[in-house]
């Protein structure tokens, strides 16, 4: 059973608990005891080594198989044949378990450590396997939301809100300027969750929104390369707050003042061999396409700039959220990070920036 993933009447993080198979937010305990009654059979019990502690009382039950994860998908066939998996930890662990449940055709259980939801929801993923990633398939799974697990990281996940709201600005951007499809029902249902995001929220409406747009991704909605580049700044403290900082003020610029440097064209070769991709996966614009490309911008320009003020409007109130979830809150722009994005987001909306010569030194 999946999410109710209808647009809400009111805002949706007000709306109740959700049903099995869902999110179901309650203690780790509580959520072990419910799976654990409603299913017989040996259970493996995985999670990292920051949420061991939790499973104590399952690891001492005679059908429980406990293992700490570190990391590769590989060992967890090397187990006993199990029923059901119990799984803590972050993405990595989640999406591992994920995947062996559906290659076992069991049941699981996922108790995610951080509030952003990665790993919980999707359909297929990136696993470590034998040493090599690989995309796999992820058998669904019930997500029980502990607020004690994620109390750390709730201001990561606001600013995981806001990057979902950014990459409808980004997707609606490349629309118009690119002239690619952007709307459809998965980013109006987006809209409606992400709209509402321009205060203080509760830990748990950070949760329960997370939840929903995370299902909404798996769905088709725009992901955006700010999970990119979050991914880019994960030594910082708040990546995402960090990559929501960043790429506001960058699309702000662009939408607001970009002009095309004709004459200014990026060395495509030395940028591929800088962020360790491959040429070949550039798509370098023609010369027809990309004078399309300008004259699309200038036509869009008021549109597109006037619903990046309107989202920048909020963005004392979202900091001031984010300090109120996490009292030791501090994130600044990383723009010396941005040389990458746009090789390893090809299709996103700073690809477009460097074909017009806007990030390139000079």
């Amino acid at each position: 059973m999946r999410l109710d993933l209808s647009v809400p009447k009111k805002n949706p993080a007000e709306d109740g608990e959700d049903g099995e198979g869902g999110l179901m937010l309650s203690s780790v305990r509580e959520g072990m005891e419910r799976a654990l009654s409603e299913r017989s059979g040996r259970v493996l019990v995985l999670s990292d080594s920051a949420a061991f502690s939790q499973f104590v009382p399952a690891s001492r039950l005679e059908n429980t198989v406990c293992m700490l994860w570190e990391g590769d998908a590989l060992a967890l066939f090397a187990l006993p044949e199990v029923q059901h998996v119990l799984v803590s930890g972050g993405r990595d662990a989640l999406e591992a378990a994920r995947f062996f449940a559906h290659v076992r055709r069991i049941s699981c259980t996922v108790f995610p450590r951080h509030a952003a939801m990665d790993g919980a929801f999707n359909t297929r993923a990136q696993v470590r396997i034998d040493g090599n990633q690989l995309e796999v398939p992820l058998a669904p799974a019930c997500t029980v939301a502990d607020m004690s697990l994620m109390r750390t990281t709730l201001s990561e996940g606001y600013a995981r809100l806001l990057l979902s709201r950014l990459a409808l600005i980004e997707a609606h951007a490349l629309g118009m300027i690119c002239r690619r499809p952007w709307s459809d029902q998965a980013y109006e249902k987006t809209f409606e969750c992400t709209e509402p995001v321009r205060g203080e929220l509760s830990p748990d409406a950070v949760v329960r929104l997370n939840a929903r747009l995370r299902q909404l991704e798996a769905d088709g909605a725009p992901r955006g390369e700010g999970v990119v580049f979050a991914s880019l700044c994960a030594e910082k403290r708040y990546p995402a707050a960090t990559a929501y900082l960043t790429l506001s003020a960058l699309y702000a610029a662009f939408l607001g003042h970009g002009v095309p440097r004709r004459y200014a064209v990026p060395d495509y070769t030395e940028r591929a061999k800088r962020a360790g991709t491959s040429y070949a996966a550039i798509r370098v614009p023609t010369v027809e396409g990309y004078a399309s490309r300008a004259l699309n911008l200038e036509r869009a320009r008021g549109e597109l700039f006037a619903e990046m003020r309107h989202f920048r409007a909020a963005k004392q109130a979202q900091l001031a959220a984010m300090r109120g979830l996490d009292e030791h809150f501090s994130a600044a722009p990383a723009l010396e990070k941005l040389s990458r994005l746009p090789e390893l987001a090809p299709d996103g909306l700073s690809a477009v920036l460097r074909d017009f010569g806007l990030l390139e030194r000079t």
